[in-house]
């Protein structure tokens, strides 16, 4: 029995709202420790003090190295600016520096265990996935097709790169 296209649509709507209501439900939890949420950026930027000797996770932008001390992002454009001990990594100017620890008094994190990533890695990533994600698009419309339904339905022959880009015509005299 297939589903007229209304049906489907107003399906793919719903599961969307869904979708998005999981999100912003997710987004909005407490930290919780005991199943391994713990304090961020966002908990520590509003009211540090009250997470003085708790466990927390953040991620920031390295500011300086000698002390270590790193910028993360909160609220509108907010930040907090906290000094990190014990990190064993090779922080350089600019790395997106990712610290679990103890946050202790006078905006400081202990490590516990810290990694750098550094700025290309970012844009490497980026462009790694944008071109993955042309290719599983070219794989899709090359195999598949779009049916009355509006359902997707294997091609019987995949397309060529001749049936989609069309060939010059040339009307050129030959024997002039």
């Amino acid at each position: 029995m297939s589903n007229p296209p209304r049906r489907r649509i107003v399906g793919i709507l719903v599961l969307l709202g869904c979708l998005f209501g999981l999100v912003v439900w997710f987004g909005s939890l407490a930290p919780a420790p005991e199943v391994g949420a713990y304090p961020g950026s966002e908990e520590l930027g509003t009211d540090y003090d009250a997470w003085v000797g708790d466990q927390v996770s953040l991620t920031g932008t390295v500011t300086d190295t000698d002390p270590l001390t790193i910028n993360a992002k909160y609220g509108a454009g907010e930040q907090v600016r906290l000094r990190v001990t014990n990190a064993a990594v090779d922080a350089q100017l600019g790395d997106s520096l990712s610290v679990y620890g103890v946050a202790e008094p006078a905006q400081t994190i202990r490590s516990l265990n810290a990694y750098t990533v550094p700025p290309a890695n970012y844009l490497y990533m980026y462009a790694v996935s944008f071109l993955a994600g042309l290719w599983v698009l070219g794989r899709i419309v090359r195999s598949w097709r779009l049916d009355e339904t509006w359902s997707l339905v294997p091609r019987e022959t995949p397309l060529g790169i001749r049936d989609i880009v069309p060939r010059p015509n040339h009307t050129e005299d030959r024997d002039a």
